[in-house]
């Protein structure tokens, strides 16, 4: 067996699907979409990211979600270390495209016009459900109140539920200043630590899709496991995962990246 697969295999592992623990809700069209793609292809794509030490899934919610609805007992697993300083986590913002008034009138949140470094500071200590950014009127919070971390939760799972019935894209913090000059309404909302993540998660008190970023080096990507394998005993997908790894490392199939890399699909 080569240097190369078992690197990969001291990270792969089968767990039971209903052992992993989701931080984090889906998104519907997505999930639609992904599990079209999945029974086409018959393939777990890419292995769940999941912290080895807590069970808690850090990236695949939408690929877990689909093997639950195909009752798929298993899942292929890349176990890391969630604490370690190499693992960062940042958060999407919510770009709606529809005016600030009319955000007003979704159930009659609450506005408070402020500064935009005051309105981050508020939103980052708790203090405020978002804060939405408009080109034309500035910066508000939304819902200014103090928020423990499940309250928190709760109030930003009803704020995303009020306003996903509009044109939401989820868009990183480079694209916020792009998106406001645009015209949209975008939401600046607090980024959750490791810790509160692990703690939401073991709670099953699940975020508000998109709410967190993880960046996370060395993932294994295009693992391509069959379907069907993760139907079998853990220890027959385990062989079975084996023998195609060995096979694409000798076909040369596998390549080991040292850098950021584009990948057109």
């Amino acid at each position: 067996m080569s240097a190369l697969v078992d690197e990969m295999l001291s990270a792969l592992e089968f767990r039971e699907v209903n052992s992993i623990l989701p931080h984090e809700q889906v998104v519907s069209y997505n999930l639609r979409k992904l599990k079209e793609g999945m029974l086409n292809t018959g393939h777990l794509v890419d292995p769940l990211i999941v912290d080895r030490k807590t069970n808690v899934l850090l990236d695949g919610h939408h690929r877990l979600k689909v093997l639950q609805m195909i009752e798929c007992p298993n899942a292929v697993c890349q176990l890391v270390d969630y604490m370690s300083p190499e693992i960062t986590v940042g958060t999407w913002y919510p770009s709606v495209d529809m005016p600030l008034d009319q955000l007003k009138k979704l159930d009659q949140l609450k506005l408070e016009k402020v500064d935009q470094a005051v309105g981050t500071k508020a939103v980052d200590d708790l203090k405020a459900a978002a804060m939405v950014t408009t080109k034309k009127d500035g910066c508000y919070l939304i819902n200014p109140s103090p928020y423990k971390l499940m309250e928190m939760v709760n109030e930003q799972n009803y704020l995303v539920s009020l306003i996903s019935k509009f044109n939401v894209d989820y868009i990183p913090d480079k694209d916020y200043t792009k998106h406001v000059d645009s015209g949209r309404c975008v939401l600046y909302r607090r980024a959750y630590t490791k810790e509160e993540i692990v703690k939401t998660a073991s709670a099953h008190s699940p975020l508000p899709p998109k709410s967190t970023r993880h960046l996370i080096p060395g993932r294994i990507i295009r693992l391509n496991m069959k379907l069907g394998w993760l139907h079998h005993s853990k220890e027959d997908g385990m062989k079975e995962m084996v023998a195609s790894l060995e096979s694409r490392v000798y076909s040369g199939n596998v390549r080991k990246y040292f850098e950021p890399v584009i990948v057109i699909y």
